[in-house]
């Protein structure tokens, strides 16, 4: 361009434009260098800016999780130092109850005040979780802790899930624990003696069904000694339960356990007057016919729902019962069994009672299994003692084979009481059992209590029309009861020759029509003769017999140690010459042999002895452990009949099973195992969860009755309440941790077990000793509450040191990010103003370059 151009003047225009460049660096390097800034705004740094930002939220947000961190470290302290006293408190209780155990010092009275101490500790340990409080937030009441149960509507899979404070970590939602079986074990008692083809168990236990028989019965209207009742014979012709007539609407009501021990069993049956036991095993009808078949099905009902199955067919053998009439023998005397189809142990009951209008007019309660029913006979066709040798549960030995030692035996033996007065003649002799009674000769004349003076009988006194003996009794459970028998001379009564055909008329004429009366089996709800109250006038559980010496015997119907039966025959003889009145004559009857239900000792593998009777459930342990923590081995076994002196041998080889949590690591198990821990899988993200179960005796792995032991997926429901610490700058980033319950009525070995600290009491050495392990039980719980406490104390702090240094290296790279580097920007700010001044002056050099050729024109 040529420089003689003045139009456009284009060095200006240049100068002009550097200047104004310059212009606008120098304005950024004041505000970089005013702002400390080197991004004040977006155009400055647009990604610069982004990234810069991104860092200044993590950081606001880590430096708010620090706070949030020590905030929490603040209320673990609270309650870790609430958990410190109840500790204190526990200590306390313990050494209270080795203090009370000491009984050889402590009597009853310095026990009771031991407990008043400890009464005021578990008050102490209830307060201090219902009020330890961080906020308005409780921590100890179980306001923050985990609950997991089995969800509803599953079969009973033969496990519950731990109730401890601390038995959980699982969120909140539903899990899975598959449970299959590994290895099918056994346990069984073998047979130490043979003798021939013949075995010789020394327990008593035997290859065979278990049967337990009713105490109630059901009869004829007859004495002891008719023809057995039928399941054929209708009320409308004579049924009586317990002694009482069965009418028409009365009902029959009854409840029982089933063979498990623990599910129950209920219903009743309203009788019409074709009502009969009935032969149904299983009834189906809204309102069955049959009394047996009433029972069965409601025993069927509760099979079925303790399963989760539609038909009886599905539940597992070991479980199945069956209710049955006994054989038709005098000696059932209408007694019904509870028969057991499987090896297991049978621990099913019943008991029923006889309504009429709503008013319960007689009940037996219970079965037995052991001593000689009805005779000296056992029970024809029924009462066996199993179920086999196999009939074992909640073994804890280890595999292998035990030594099972049987020694003092006593066999079994019925309670027998005698009259001290003999039936004797006019002649001294024993009373004929079928002899008339009369006054006319020596021979049929009966005289009581009489002596021989010389070779001649004298004294005494003879019974004659109208005397009475009045029978009062005591039965085996302690009640009692009376009953008045009349004696009816057929030479003055010619009219009243029935008195011994005549069952219930309370008459007699021979000494065998006096034993039938004083062994009929009823209570007469009828008008007429007798009783028509329903008074119980009888024995119902123990026979009248005769003995050659002319007594009466009475023999209780079952051999057993608690029996209180009990006689007293009251003799009324009129006086001859003053016909209104009586001489009364008492005899008291004599204890001739004790009741004992059979029994021996037990010993395992020389641990502690154990007295059983037969039929008895019975824990045999091994020696106690000298192994800190490993606990005593035990086995549980119904013992048989017919012990003998000698030794068996116990063959173990434990059931096991394998459980996994949500797909987690397999944990083996046996049944009857407590505290037993199953572990989530573990994520990069997230440490495994834990669940802690307590499974029955019986793992139930066969829920869909098919047989097949391809495992079960039960869902476990968890309701989780626990403490949530946000230790990071963004969502999931926290800590989760539960307080359970650590009130005194859920501390020790689970609410509801009747063993928490809330039940401890020392006023007796078997309390003292269960106080020692229940505040043993709990001091665990709240250690391992105060543990977790602490390690998320620890990881608490760890969080807030590893997230201030992040705050700090964050902090950093958003100040070499956002921040001006001073020492550049004053570099660029001098150069910038050297550059201004040199365009000014350039500017100003181009204007002065035009205006010469204006000389020009001069």
């Amino acid at each position: 361009m040529a420089i003689t151009q003045i139009a456009t003047n284009i060095s200006a225009l240049t100068a002009q434009r550097n200047v104004n460049t310059v212009g606008g660096n120098l304005s950024k390097s004041i505000e970089r260098l005013s702002s400390g800034l080197r991004i004040n705004r977006a155009g400055d740094d647009a990604a610069g800016m982004s990234v810069a930002n991104r860092l200044r939220t993590q950081t606001e947000g880590l430096n708010q999780a620090v706070t949030n961190a020590q905030d929490g470290i603040n209320l673990i302290n609270v309650a870790e130092g609430a958990l410190e006293e109840t500790t204190n408190r526990l200590n306390r209780i313990r050494q209270l109850a080795v203090q009370a155990a000491n009984t050889g010092t402590n009597d009853y009275k310095a026990r009771a005040a031991i407990q008043d101490e400890i009464f005021q500790g578990i008050d102490e340990i209830t307060r201090i979780a219902n009020t330890t409080l961080f906020g308005s937030n409780y921590l100890l009441n179980g306001d923050f802790s985990i609950k997991s149960t089995v969800k509803d509507g599953q079969p009973n899979y033969g496990f519950q899930i731990d109730a401890s404070p601390v038995a959980s970590t699982l969120d909140s939602g539903a899990a899975f624990l598959n449970i299959r079986l590994s290895q099918q074990g056994y346990a069984q008692i073998v047979a130490g003696d043979t003798a021939g083809d013949k075995q010789i168990v020394s327990t008593g236990i035997r290859n065979q069904t278990d049967i337990a028989v009713t105490l109630a019965s059901f009869n004829q209207s007859r004495s002891f000694g008719g023809a057995a009742i039928q399941t054929t014979d209708a009320v409308s012709t004579g049924i009586y339960f317990n002694g009482v007539s069965m009418f028409a609407n009365d009902t029959i009501s009854f409840e029982g356990v089933l063979a498990d021990g623990v599910t129950t069993f209920a219903g009743s049956v309203t009788l019409a007057a074709t009502s009969t036991l009935g032969t149904s095993a299983n009834a189906t009808s809204t309102r069955p016919e049959t009394i047996i078949g009433a029972i069965n099905k409601a025993i069927d009902d509760a099979e079925k729902v303790l399963f989760g199955v539609n038909s009886t067919g599905s539940v597992p053998t070991a479980y199945r019962t069956t209710v049955t009439l006994a054989g038709a023998t005098t000696d059932n005397r209408g007694r019904l069994l509870l028969i057991n189809e499987g090896t297991y142990i049978n621990q099913s009951t019943i008991n029923i009672s006889l309504l009429r209008s709503g008013t319960m007019v007689t009940s037996t309660s219970g079965v037995t299994r052991s001593g000689a029913i009805g005779s000296a006979s056992a029970l024809s066709g029924g009462g066996q003692i199993g179920n086999s040798v196999t009939a074992i549960t909640g073994s804890t030995f280890g595999e292998g084979e035990f030594t099972i030692q049987v020694k003092d035996v006593q066999n079994a033996q019925q309670k027998k009481i005698e009259s001290t007065i003999a039936f004797l003649d006019g002649n001294g002799s024993r009373m004929g059992r079928t002899t008339t009674l009369t006054g006319s000769n020596s021979s049929t004349t009966l005289v009581l209590n009489g002596s021989f003076v010389g070779s001649t009988y004298t004294g005494g006194q003879t019974m004659r029309d109208n005397d009475i003996i009045i029978l009062n009794g005591t039965n085996a459970d302690g009640t009692t009861f009376q009953g008045r028998f009349t004696y009816v001379d057929p030479a003055d009564n010619t009219e009243l020759q029935e008195a011994d055909t005549d069952f219930n008329d309370f008459e007699f004429s021979t000494i065998s029509g006096l034993i039938q009366e004083m062994n009929y089996r009823t209570r007469d709800y009828t008008a007429g003769v007798g009783t028509s109250d329903g008074t119980q006038t009888r024995f119902e559980d123990a026979i009248f017999t005769y003995t050659p010496g002319g007594t009466l015997s009475l023999v209780d119907d079952v051999g057993r140690s608690n029996s209180q039966m009990a006689f007293t025959l009251t003799f009324q003889n009129r006086d001859d010459a003053t016909p209104t009145e009586y001489y009364t004559l008492q005899d008291d009857g004599a204890l001739v042999q004790e009741g004992y239900a059979e029994q021996a000792t037990f010993q395992l593998a020389g641990g502690q002895e154990v007295r059983g009777e037969a039929g008895q459930v019975i824990t045999l342990q091994g020696p106690t452990s000298t192994v800190e923590g490993v606990p005593t081995p035990q086995v549980t076994f119904r013992v048989g009949d017919g012990f003998t002196s000698g030794t068996d041998k116990f063959e173990n080889i434990p059931t096991t099973y394998v459980g996994a949590l949500n797909g987690g690591a397999s944990v083996t198990f046996t049944p009857g195992q407590q505290d037993v821990v199953f572990l989530t899988p573990s994520t990069t993200t997230k440490a495994p969860d834990y669940l802690t179960v307590d499974f029955d005796s019986f793992v139930n792995v066969t829920s869909s009755g098919t047989g097949d032991d391809n495992g079960i997926t039960a869902i476990i429901s968890t309701t989780n309440t626990g403490l949530n610490f946000q230790i990071g700058a963004f969502a999931g980033q926290n800590i989760t941790f539960s307080v359970g319950d650590l009130k005194a009525d859920n501390l020790g070995f689970g609410r509801g077990s009747g063993r928490t600290v809330q039940d401890v009491n020392v006023t007796t050495l078997s309390g003292a000793n269960e106080a020692i392990e229940i505040a043993d039980e709990a001091l665990d719980q709240v250690n391992r509450t105060r543990s977790i406490l602490g390690a998320a104390t620890n990881r608490l702090e760890s969080s807030v040191a590893s997230m201030s240094v992040a705050s700090e290296n964050l902090t950093a790279s958003e100040s070499r990010i956002r921040d001006a580097d001073i020492a550049t920007e004053t570099s660029k700010f001098t150069l910038n103003q050297v550059m201004l001044q040199a365009g000014v002056s350039v500017l100003a050099q181009a204007n002065f370059q035009s205006q010469t050729f204006l000389q020009l024109l001069g």
